[in-house]
């Protein structure tokens, strides 16, 4: 059984871990995809291969792909990027005016080892304001990119690089809602055998009973 439990409790994303969990954190370096995003960041913002002190905020901007830095529609403030991850990063230089990638490396998978929680990236401390914003319609500000390491359903999957330029750098969210699952293989084949069938699409046209009814009469009516 234990061998059973240690297989099953592994993922594509690595072992579970409660602390790591699925935050977007730089205190998530445990899998190779982690790793190549801190890696990519770096080298976008330290070209030359030394980070400097001055660049720290820019590291920490681009690894949380722009998060938004200030009020909320409801009201609540929002940070680009946690605060204390920043107090960390400083940490690390002492006496040097650069680090390398290695050195921030290091430090991170070793301040994980001793568990290192990621700061969680809440827009709403209040569930009543949760409530109050769904109930009109108001938008989150944070994207999912911006809170999660991967897509957390298969509707988040579509569009999910959407955000990024070609050099991979986050850039302003655009216009609508890019991130809602508009069609899928399931959907598109209902479709098509519905038009092979009566000629056209009857999936948009009526209602479930009126589908019952309109295919046990052959489409010749209601049959009232």
């Amino acid at each position: 059984m234990g061998t059973a439990a240690g297989f099953f409790g592994i993922t594509y994303q690595g072992a579970s871990n409660g602390l790591a969990s699925v935050t977007l954190s730089i205190f998530n370096q445990d899998h190779p995809d982690d790793r190549a995003w801190t890696k990519h960041v770096f080298d976008f913002v330290a070209p030359h291969g030394q980070l400097s002190r001055e660049k720290v905020p820019e590291f920490l901007t681009f690894f949380y792909r722009n998060r938004p830095d200030g009020p909320t529609l409801s009201g609540a403030s929002l940070s680009s990027y946690p605060e204390s991850e920043k107090e960390f990063l400083l940490s690390l230089f002492g006496a040097n005016s650069a680090i390398s990638f290695v050195t921030l490396m290091d430090a991170l998978q070793e301040a994980q080892a001793n568990f290192a929680e990621p700061s969680a990236p809440l827009e709403y401390g209040s569930a009543l304001v949760l409530r109050s914003d769904k109930t009109k319609h108001t938008r989150c500000v944070l994207n999912p990119q911006q809170q999660f390491r991967k897509p957390m359903t298969t509707s988040q999957e579509v569009g999910w690089e959407l955000l990024q330029e070609p050099e991979g750098m986050p850039q302003p969210p655009p216009a609508g809602n890019p991130f809602h699952l508009r069609t899928s293989a399931t959907t598109q084949f209902a479709d098509a055998m519905e038009k092979q069938t009566w000629g056209r699409s009857i999936g948009g046209e009526f209602s479930a009973y009126a589908m019952r009814k309109l295919v046990e009469f052959g489409g010749q009516g209601m049959g009232v």
